[in-house]
């Protein structure tokens, strides 16, 4: 019964802690994000984020926009991207298949979208929730306590849906305003 009962705690220990480890932006881009600056003109501003939650903790989990890759999500933790007005598809892989939620992005407006886990049959689920105007700045307040991940843009990781979608999916967001000015369309 030890023997369980020991499997059993290093199981939910490496479950909550985990040791993934995702590069992150540098300081004055983390800061220039989370000024929450409108887009530059011609684009519109994603905030991915991911919960503080325990649940799930040691997991890393891959994003997408319209099938391509942006990086790996963990815990208390942004990405911020921009991406063409229009709708697009965000996705996250999860125990339970692909994951997504698509969104109307609107020129000149950020728009928020909130990842947390979930227990699975095996190991952890990913969701995705869109958040509504009443809910933004909750996200925002939350964002400011979290880290900015590196884009981690990879072709390679892309789903195959990419494929069907040129000219779409995110850029990486601008780290600073004069960035932001040569980015306007």
């Amino acid at each position: 019964m030890r023997k369980y009962l020991a499997c059993i705690v290093l199981l939910v220990s490496s479950a909550l802690t985990g040791c993934t480890s995702v590069a992150v932006q540098d300081a004055s881009s983390e800061s220039y994000a989370k000024e929450f600056n409108p887009p530059p003109a011609g684009w519109s501003g994603l905030y991915l984020y991911r919960t503080c939650n325990v649940i799930g903790a040691g997991f890393d989990k891959g994003l997408y926009v319209d099938g391509q890759y942006i990086g790996d999500s963990t815990r208390c933790s942004f990405f911020y991207r921009l991406v063409e007005p229009g709708t697009h598809t965000i996705q996250t892989a999860s125990e339970f298949g692909e994951n997504e939620v698509s969104l109307e992005f609107k020129e000149g407006s950020n728009h928020f979208v909130k990842q947390y886990l979930r227990p699975g049959l095996v190991l952890f689920g990913a969701e995705l929730e869109i958040m509504e105007p009443d809910e933004i700045e909750e996200a925002k307040e939350d964002i400011k306590e979290y880290s900015l991940n590196a884009n981690q843009d990879n072709p390679e990781l892309n789903l195959d849906i990419w494929e069907d979608k040129p000219g779409k999916g995110s850029v990486s967001a601008p780290g600073n305003k004069d960035e932001a000015k040569s980015m306007a369309k």
